[in-house]
């Protein structure tokens, strides 16, 4: 049947989702076996235009908020009487919420569906969206963003198993995530550029009213766009007996105390010295060997596994997942970086800072575009290898430069580069990843590359924070210089470890992924 003949909204069945009559494994169990045993029928061009259209406004959604809450958060703290000690927790507590959900709701998801799960978080999503911009004091603050992150982790896991689920391999899948991937920078960026006008023409909370009003309409479009799902047979039983609840549960934790110590360093490097988080770190560490044990002797026992220690054996597997770590780790502290070098360093209004990122926004949108042309046609390694080397020189650039150089000759081309690298893992990383996975978790492969993202998101800015806390202090303690000088430093050491970070993630990429050939490519079955 070709693309043109099917009008029919695609149905896609959660429990025999191109899975052969003869599989047997329960929800949450992987295997090494090829992921995809029947290759789905592409929709009509118009649907896909409207499922892909749906599933970015989500990623765009996403950034959106993040990218207007660090422009505004001075307008914001100063309104809503938020402490010096909570100023970074708006931001932090999104992350938090975000990054501790994600496996959980990507496996319930490939239980119960995915056009559910995806309609409640963005339902959810649009309403604490609204409740932000009503918040009447910090602490409400703090907790509709945490609540929006957890409403958040519906949706991208769901997003990415959609598009396996619904576009074949080859072009129509490279292209659904090439579009996917190009609306976080845009959100980001428009809600840099947006957020800015905002605070200063009517007020941060117009930007916020203006995301709910546009993730209401998403929502709308999704519920007429979304392939419908049917849940799999016994529902009840598959999550007392198909689920690996212990699996989940140490995960999420674990996630979710690392999360917070990080967010904590963010802000002080002392906060290691309180007892309390100490303890949450020892117990933090202490669940990492515990996952490894448990989901070992899940997999030893033919039970189901979050994620099995076997998966982890897959070169391909490790390696993508290191580097969206190592990637996302340095681009997020970089921007942070870049932010506060714009505004402290060389004076500049928020909107001023703001204007400087849409190269970034431009470059990342055109890359993603680049990245679903030549997905089936350049190795993997080759085009890891590249878009690292381009990207290395963004934070390089930031890390020489001094306070009176201008855009053009360093943060212009900055911008330009430093998203090379981290469109094109988004694609690469989405195709290996979701590959990895039986067709029947992929909602789960989703959580996997999101939640690995988000933990570079964490750690990134609290290591270059701890180093360039600890320069600045050095300096200061100098004779002669001065505390403009002496922060200078501190933001170039923060520079010079986003450059080791992305050196790094080019070599890991590079190598790990030299026999991976074009992961875009069309299979064959």
């Amino acid at each position: 049947m070709s693309a043109t003949q099917l009008e029919l909204e695609p149905v896609v069945h959660a429990s025999e989702d191109h899975i052969p009559a003869s599989s047997t494994a329960p929800i949450g169990t992987l295997t090494l076996q090829p992921a995809i045993s029947a290759e789905p029928t592409a929709p009509s061009k118009t649907r896909s235009f409207a499922l892909v259209a749906t599933l970015t406004c989500a990623a765009f959604l996403n950034t959106f908020n993040s990218g207007t809450l660090t422009v505004a958060l001075p307008s914001i703290a100063k309104q809503l009487n938020l402490p010096e000690n909570l100023l970074l927790w708006p931001a932090s507590v999104y992350a938090l919420g975000l990054s501790c959900t994600l496996l959980l709701l990507g496996a319930i998801a490939d239980i119960v569906g995915n056009r559910p799960i995806f309609l409640l978080g963005s339902t959810l999503y649009t309403g604490c969206t609204l409740a932000i911009s009503r918040s009447q004091t910090g602490t409400q603050l703090i907790v509709f963003r945490a609540l929006q992150g957890i409403s958040m982790s519906f949706c991208m896991p769901t997003a990415v198993s959609i598009i396996t689920s619904t576009f074949p391999t080859g072009k129509p899948r490279n292209f659904a995530f090439a579009v996917f991937g190009g609306g976080s920078p845009l959100g980001f960026a428009t809600g840099l550029v947006l957020g800015g006008v905002f605070v200063q023409v009517s007020g941060w909370r117009t930007a916020y009213y203006v995301a709910a009003g546009v993730n209401a309409a998403t929502t709308v479009l999704a519920w007429f766009t979304l392939p419908k799902t049917t849940p799999v047979e016994n529902i009840k039983h598959q999550f007392i007996h198909g689920f690996d609840w212990v699996g989940v549960a140490s995960a999420n934790v674990c996630l979710a105390l690392l999360s917070y110590i990080l967010a904590e360093l963010t802000y002080s490097g002392s906060v290691l010295k309180k007892a309390h988080n100490i303890v949450l770190l020892i117990v933090a560490v202490s669940l990492i060997p515990f996952f490894i044990f448990w989901v070992g002797r899940q997999e030893r026992l033919g039970r189901p596994a979050i994620i099995s220690n076997s998966m982890w054996k897959k070169r391909e597997f490790s390696t993508v997942c290191l580097s969206v770590f190592l990637v996302w780790a340095w681009f997020n502290a970089f921007a942070y970086w870049a932010t506060l070098f714009f505004q402290v360093t060389q004076e500049l209004t928020a909107l001023g800072a703001a204007l400087r990122f849409l190269p970034l926004v431009i470059m990342g949108v055109a890359t993603n575009i680049v990245a679903g042309f030549v997905m089936d046609k350049v190795s993997a390694g080759k085009l890891m290898l590249v878009g690292g080397l381009l990207s290395c020189v963004s934070p390089l650039l930031f890390a020489v430069q001094g306070s009176e150089w201008t855009y053009w000759a360093a943060g212009f081309p900055a911008m330009c580069l430093g998203v090379v690298s981290t469109d094109l893992l988004f694609n690469v990383s989405n195709h290996v990843i979701t590959a990895s996975f039986p067709s029947k978790d992929q909602a789960l492969a989703g959580g996997v590359f999101n939640t690995v993202s988000q933990l570079g998101n964490s750690v990134g800015p609290a290591v270059t924070a701890l180093i360039a806390s600890s320069v600045t202090h050095a300096e200061m303690g100098k004779k002669g210089v001065s505390e403009p000088h002496a922060t200078l430093e501190g933001y170039r050491s923060a520079f010079w470890t986003c450059f080791a970070l992305a050196a790094v993630s080019a070599a890991v990429s590079a190598v790990g992924l030299r026999n991976a050939g074009k992961v875009g490519m069309k299979k064959h079955m």
